[in-house]
Formats: structure tokens, C-alpha cells, sequence
């Protein structure tokens, strides 16, 4: 599009557009409340964009119509689904004047077969949802659990490509047939969704012909409103496990035991190494009232690791039976052999109910509150509670050194900015872990804000330069993100061109 383009088009025409949408949706699902923009607009860190309205259309045909409508009167939306994309920008677009385009109300399940383990769900479902219908209906499938909320869109998480527990860790890795809604209103499915009466759309991944699915990952190509998402088999016998080490040579040896490990099958799917400020963090608030001010000194940081390690290792181990279950103990146990925390499995879960096994927990949004004053809510919102929280997430080899290289990076610049280095390697598959760092402070704090931004920027700029890049860049990656070198800059402008001649579909947000 060429300047003159853009200086003849008209300008957006907002109050045309809401009512417009009003009329597509209903009044009462054009919501322009100032207290509910406020709380679109507030993130876990500092963000200045501005809401005008929420639109929460109900099915495909009114997302349709609103998209047509955005079009036609050049006012720019930003989908949705449940807005708990915590630590990576939660509801807030990445620019200034976009309409919230709320896919909560698109929250039905469409389908579910049994033997073939798949779940069909519009946008809205979340994962405690998902998991409550399949409990209610005595299935043996699951879905996999996640790190953040259990309130989450499971269909805005597999988007967003995050990672979860279990054997399907790489979520977007495992769905297929999405439905989506170009920003011209046009509708189009992936594989073999397609092609009417196609039996083998929910089982099939690739289809005929370029493969689709991808392009509305990440990026603002299209609005998704339905996903198939391929489950996982509960397994009779099921035991956690834990221990911990005390040297970090001895971790990156671990590391390189448990690839080993991964790579043959014994370890099938997701299991963690985290350091101690994670675990800390998880388990209790900042101790304000023996250590006084930020960030928690040495001594305190070692007396927890007294009982504790500086890394712990901990994970699942899954089998048929207990007697190929005690086989996979003997090797695991041989592969951790002399940790400073031997290697300790929980009970075998009963019914197989385990967070590796699709039972979704709040344990880990404790960290969100680490840094603030007042104690964790029953009802975590750390929206709401203005806690500050920044992910950032970065793609490792799955080896002992490339992590201690890693690490050592993503340990030192966060004690520079006075933050606490909390970390955790997640095996996200055999060949490949992902380094996540969280930035947590209070953002009640002056100036916590400013320096959590300034850090992040530095720490991923580092890990970058160190060749290592980021899995997923939130609102907070705007200003971050490296050079590339190829054309793909180019491409993505001409796909967004050719997709969203009007540019109104999540503008600013990154492209292919």
C-alpha cells in the first residue's frame, strides 16, 4: 500500500462501526462501561494503549459480520478469547484504538470421540472447562494442562504455541482442522475440514494442498473460532517424581542424562528443571519482614536452598502397568544417581488425576504475587492486583551446555536490574528445551515498571545475541525483537496486504 493509499482512505468512523456492531451482536454485547475498558487495558506491566469497546459476538456468522463491519468503517479489532495471556500482555492490544473483539461467548464444545481421543471447541472454552466435561462423562482422555491459568482459552493458548504438562507439551503440535475468519469476512478451514463430509477432518492434520494451519498462529491473519485438539490417553499407572542438586555442574550433566532419556522413551513428555527462587516464589511471598527491601539477599537465598537445592527436577513417569512403571523407575533412578535430594515419586494416582494428566491447577500464578505487599487472593487476578509479572521465553538445545550457556546469561542480567533470577528449563521435547524467565515485582512499586521493561529488553537482546530467540513475543517484545536475515519481513507485509487490505485485524501485532 502506498502512501497516497493511505492518505486517501478515509478515516475510522467509530461511532458508525459500534452501531453498526450494536446491531450485529445486540446491544447488550457492545460494552463501552469505562470501569470494563479500564480492565481491558491494564496488563501486568506498564501499557498505554486505549480500548474504545468490547464486542463479544456469540458464533462464526457475527464474527463474520464484525470483521466486515471493522472493514467497511476502517476501526481496528483485536481478538480474544478469555484475556488471561498473563505476563505476556493479557487483553491489551498491541495498538492504541483497537475494539476488544471478546470471543468468550463462543464457548461450546462441538464434538468429542472417545477412541480416537479428540475434543472440537470454539475460542471460549477454557481448560478447566474442557477438563470438568470430560470428567462429568467418565472419559479416559485429557487434555493437557498448562503453567498459567486454568481459566485460559485452550484455543488462544495453542496459538500462542504455549507449552503445557504431559505428553502433548507442544500443544499447537497437536490439533488440526481450525476454523477461521479472514479479515475481509471470508471463512476458511484447514485440512481436510474443508472438504464436505470429510470424515477424517478432526484426525488428519495436513489435508490436501499448502498447509493453512499455521499462518493463524501467532500473528493477525485471521480470526480462529473453532480448533480440533487431539487428546491424550490417561494411563493406569501414574507417579511424579522429584529430586534436586546443589551444583550447577551437576545439573547441565542431569540435563544431558534426561535428554538421553527423552529421546528413548522413558520419559515421554513435558518435565522441568527450576531453580530455587522459582520453587521459592511458588511456596511464599517475598519475606519483607525479615529481609526488609528488594531483591532477597544471598543469605536468605541460601538458607531455603538448605532444604531445598539450588535445582530441582521433577516430572511424571507414565506406563500400562506397574511392572513396566518399576522398570522405568530403575532408569530414572540410575540416571539421577547422587543428587543432593534423592530421587522421591509420589503415591500412584488414583484414577489417574494428576496436573500430567489433565487436572488443571492454580499452583503456579503464586508466583505472579511474589513481590506484593498484600497476601495472594483466593481468586487470583494479577490484572486486577497490579502484580508485575514479565515472561520471557527463549529456544535452547536440549543439551548440558547450550543450557548452561543459556542459564548462566539469563541468571546474571535479571540480579543487574535488581530482580531475583527465577528460571525454569522446560523439556519441551527431546531435542529441545525452552528457557522461561519471570520478571515479578509490584507495580505498585515507583519505578518497578520501567526498570522490569528495561530489563526484559536487555535480557532478551543478550540471549539473542548468545542465538538464542524467543518462543513467543507478547506485548512487552514490541521494541525487542532481533533482525532477521532473510525476506521475511517482505512476505509477512505482502500476506497481510493480500489478508487485511484494510488493516484492521490486530494492527501492530507481529506477521509471518
Amino acid at each position: 500500500m502506498s502512501e497516497n493509499d493511505a492518505k486517501a482512505r478515509p478515516s475510522p468512523d467509530l461511532q458508525a462501526a459500534l452501531a453498526a456492531f450494536r446491531e450485529a451482536v445486540g446491544e447488550a454485547h457492545v460494552n463501552v462501561d469505562p470501569d470494563a475498558l479500564e480492565a481491558a487495558q491494564t496488563a501486568t506491566f506498564a501499557t498505554t494503549q486505549r480500548v474504545p469497546a468490547i464486542v463479544r459476538p456469540a458464533d462464526t456468522a457475527q464474527v463474520q459480520a464484525c470483521l466486515r463491519i471493522a472493514a467497511a468503517h476502517r476501526v481496528p479489532v483485536y481478538p480474544v478469547s478469555a484475556g488471561r495471556n498473563w505476563g505476556y500482555g493479557s487483553r491489551v492490544p498491541p495498538g492504541d484504538g483497537s475494539v476488544l473483539l471478546d470471543l468468550g461467548r463462543m464457548n461450546r464444545i462441538l464434538a468429542h470421540d472417545e477412541q480416537l481421543a479428540y475434543l472440537t471447541v470454539e475460542p471460549g472454552v477454557t481448560f478447566r472447562q474442557a477438563h470438568a466435561w470430560l470428567r462429568e462423562r467418565g472419559s479416559t482422555t485429557f487434555i493437557t494442562t498448562i503453567g498459567g491459568s486454568p481459566d485460559a482459552s485452550m484455543v488462544g493458548n495453542a496459538l500462542e504455541r504455549g507449552d503445557g504438562r504431559g505428553p502433548h507439551a507442544d500443544i499447537f503440535q497437536h490439533v488440526c482442522a481450525l476454523e477461521a475468519v479472514l479479515p475481509t469476512g471470508e471463512r476458511v478451514e484447514t485440512g481436510h475440514a474443508r472438504f464436505p463430509e470429510s470424515r477424517a477432518a478432526p484426525v488428519f492434520r495436513w489435508g490436501l494442498g499448502p498447509v493453512l494451519d499455521g499462518l493463524f498462529s501467532q500473528s493477525s491473519l485471521g480470526v480462529v473460532t473453532r480448533m480440533t485438539f487431539w487428546l491424550s490417553r490417561k494411563q493406569p499407572w501414574l507417579r511424579e517424581f522429584f529430586c534436586a542438586v546443589n551444583d550447577d555442574a551437576q545439573l547441565w550433566d542431569m540435563v544431558d542424562r534426561l535428554q538421553a532419556l527423552a529421546l528413548d522413551g522413558t520419559l515421554r513428555g513435558s518435565f522441568f528443571f527450576w531453580n530455587d527462587i522459582k520453587a521459592f516464589s511458588v511456596t511464599q511471598q517475598f519475606p519483607y519482614a525479615s529481609v526488609g527491601r528488594t531483591p532477597l539477599p544471598d543469605w536468605a537465598r541460601d538458607k531455603f536452598r538448605e532444604g531445598f537445592g539450588r535445582w530441582a527436577i521433577s516430572g511424571a513417569l507414565s506406563a500400562p502397568d506397574a511392572e513396566m512403571g518399576a522398570l522405568l523407575e530403575k532408569r530414572l533412578a540410575r540416571a539421577v544417581e547422587g543428587a543432593f535430594r534423592p530421587l522421591s515419586f509420589g503415591p500412584v494416582a488414583p484414577d489417574g488425576e494428576s496436573p500430567f494428566q489433565g487436572v488443571p491447577t492454580e499452583a503456579n500464578l503464586a508466583m505472579t504475587y511474589w513481590r506484593k505487599r498484600t497476601p495472594r487472593p483466593e481468586d487470583p487476578d494479577p490484572d486486577r492486583d497490579r502484580c508485575g509479572f514479565i515472561w520471557c521465553s527463549v529456544a535452547v538445545p536440549f543439551t548440558g551446555q547450550e543450557a548452561k550457556r543459556a542459564v548462566e546469561i539469563a541468571d546474571r542480567v535479571p540480579r543487574l536490574f535488581g530482580f531475583e533470577p527465577n528460571l525454569a528449563l522446560l523439556a519441551h521435547s527431546p531435542r529441545c528445551l525452552y528457557l522461561v524467565a519471570a520478571l515479578a515485582y509490584d507495580r505498585d512499586a515507583r519505578g518497578e515498571d520501567a526498570r522490569a521493561q528495561a530489563c526484559y529488553r536487555a535480557l532478551s537482546r543478550e540471549l539473542a545475541d548468545a542465538g538464542y530467540h524467543l518462543t513467543r513475543a507478547g506485548l512487552q517484545a514490541q521494541e525487542a525483537a532481533p533482525p532477521v536475515r532473510d525476506d521475511s519481513p517482505e512476505v509477512g507485509r505482502r500476506l497481510k496486504a493480500a489478508l487485511d487490505p484494510e488493516g484492521i485485524l490486530a494492527p501492530g501485532r507481529s506477521e509471518p
